[in-house]
């Protein structure tokens, strides 16, 4: 298997999408599929490729290639979401802490670990919370770091990952954030909530507390405006438009293994993915095609659980479980403007 794409489907056909109902009853995902993410070089596709004295000391398959182009990147995301939403998500969360730290101004972080995240031998979650309207979390600063402060409402693969990727309002300044990593376990400072889910729930996503947590300057990633920030969203905007029209490929191969002609499901689906690609250069809205790609997934697994007909309200089955997780995609990684999109697209008259 020579190309991201041929890794990709292996794993989402014959190892994700095997135990895809298994995780989702059980509640666990079974951490050969994040060692399998790690061996084919999955933790590093977004990053610069590693030199090649360090691809051959570090062994494994991801021997020092390029990062993934855009068009390679959506098919991989797409592939891997058909096979496993649940594990794709974990996973996904990785990517912009690892790319942040890999560019971070803090040579020591930076050397120190570039190398592990991009073969994932060190795993990351993340959480934004700081740049809410109503910043969840604060960055105090001390000497020798910051203090933090707050609730991260959700924070995805607790007890999967190892270290958590903070974004914390800077107590200072309103309008800047501060980037630091801190490790993803409990403590007196630390306090992690499950918090059931409708679906991905072996995402193991909880709601994290902290109260007075001190972060040293070792640990911090970087300090941004919230301009800047805010600027960047259009690129995970278009990352999370694959979880959505990820789950119509899947329903689109359920439906035509059915007889269901999905000639025009999949039309649509292709006019969205070309909107969110031309969303990165402004030839399109990012938000209303967010928006489409997750009303597309709606459509596309209630017509799966039509196809199958009444054993589809039995819990335990692929058009069940993607009915939930279509609905998971309306309103994760959501903006005011995906929302209101959504809303306009689902509640006004044909």
């Amino acid at each position: 298997m020579n190309s991201w794409i041929e890794r990709a489907q292996y794993l989402a056909d014959e190892v994700f999408a095997p135990a895809a109902d298994a995780v989702d009853r059980e509640g666990r995902i079974p951490g050969a599929h994040f060692d399998l993410l790690a061996e084919y070089g999955f933790y590093g596709a977004t990053m610069s490729a590693a030199s090649r004295s360090d691809s051959m000391r570090g062994g494994g398959r991801e021997t020092g290639r390029a990062d993934v182009d855009i068009s390679t990147f959506t098919q991989v995301g797409e592939i891997l979401v058909a096979g496993c939403l649940t594990t794709t998500f974990v996973w996904a969360q990785h990517l912009g802490v690892a790319r942040r730290v890999a560019n971070s101004p803090n040579l020591e972080l930076r050397e120190r670990l570039t190398e592990d995240l991009r073969h994932g031998r060190v795993r990351a979650g993340v959480t934004y919370a700081g740049a809410n309207d109503q910043p969840g979390l604060t960055a105090h600063r001390v000497e020798g770091g910051y203090v933090l402060d707050g609730t991260a409402p959700f924070v995805t693969g607790w007890g999967l990952v190892d270290i958590i990727g903070v974004m914390a309002r800077a107590a200072d300044d309103e309008n800047a954030l501060i980037s630091v990593l801190v490790p993803a376990e409990s403590g007196p400072a630390v306090h992690a909530e499950p918090l059931p889910l409708i679906a991905a729930d072996a995402s193991n996503t909880v709601t994290l507390t902290v109260d007075g947590l001190m972060v040293p300057d070792s640990a911090v990633e970087n300090r941004i405006s919230l301009r800047n920030f805010h600027a960047t969203f259009i690129l995970a905007a278009w990352r999370n438009g694959a979880l959505a029209l990820g789950l119509v490929r899947r329903c689109l191969g359920e439906l035509a293994d059915l007889g269901v002609d999905t000639t025009a499901l999949a039309a649509e689906s292709a006019r969205i993915r070309t909107e969110l690609d031309d969303a990165l250069s402004g030839q399109s809205d990012i938000y209303v095609a967010r928006a489409r790609a997750s009303e597309l997934a709606v459509r596309a697994a209630a017509a799966l659980v039509t196809a199958i007909g009444s054993a589809a309200v039995t819990r335990g089955n692929r058009a069940e479980r993607s009915l939930r997780e279509a609905t998971f995609t309306l309103v994760f990684g959501s903006r005011p403007a995906i929302r209101t999109a959504l809303l306009d697209r689902l509640t006004r008259t044909p």
